[in-house]
């Protein structure tokens, strides 16, 4: 599970992507893997993550081929902060339930989340949606990003 975590340690917020690498869903042209999300803030947890009661078409899914939208964001994000000049960050999957986005800070990190359920529980995409946000700092976006090239390695991603 890769875990970003704020730079707050006394209300403690994160994201968690957690790749359920056991249901990669191989089709002819594309092969998947499900994920869920965990945001946690003050005490208090979301978790984003497909249900039997739900309708819509879509799942919570990144590509793995033809475009490797782990790999994706990962180099994204290492670019992002090897380059100074950037401001921000922004990740959307092919199958949009949710936007990760690293924007510079005086002292680290913001970090913004929002999650979008639509075409997981809906015949359709929305913009609606939850979101959370903090702060963070460079230690913190860099061991996220161990956490999440180990379980890329541990698929063979």
């Amino acid at each position: 599970m890769a875990q970003l975590l704020s730079e707050d340690e006394q209300i403690v917020s994160s994201f968690n992507l957690i790749l359920l690498k056991d249901k990669i869903q191989n089709k002819v042209s594309i092969s998947w893997i499900q994920y869920k999300l965990k945001l946690k803030s003050a005490g208090k947890e979301l978790v984003y993550e497909k249900k039997e009661t739900d309708t819509g078409a879509g799942d919570y899914v990144l590509a793995l081929k033809p475009v490797n939208e782990i790999k994706n964001l990962v180099e994204g994000i290492k670019g992002f902060l090897e380059n100074k000049n950037a401001n921000m960050f922004s990740f959307e999957a092919i199958e949009p339930s949710f936007e990760f986005i690293l924007e510079r800070s005086h002292k680290g990190y913001s970090f913004i989340c929002w999650l979008d359920a639509g075409n997981v529980i809906s015949d359709h995409y929305s913009w609606d949606g939850l979101g959370v946000r903090f702060f963070t700092t460079g230690e913190k976006v860099n061991n996220f990003l161990n956490e999440l090239n180990k379980e890329c390695l541990d698929v063979k991603i």
